[in-house]
């Protein structure tokens, strides 16, 4: 699988590093060791933003 996304994203040009970024952890996707070996990036895990709304009376 790992050649798949290699070609997709090097070869191909069918496959962004944010798409890519979408596969890491997943059971049939990649590694963050993969992802650096494709995009020569270290992989960063998306951080989660908490959006908060506050009213007053």
């Amino acid at each position: 699988m790992v050649q798949i996304y290699t070609w997709a994203y090097q070869d191909w040009k069918t496959i962004t590093k944010e798409t890519l970024a979408t596969v890491v952890g997943l059971p049939d996707g990649i590694t963050a060791e993969d992802y650096k070996v494709i995009t020569g990036d270290d992989y960063v895990a998306p951080t989660a933003q908490a959006t908060t709304t506050s009213t007053t009376n």
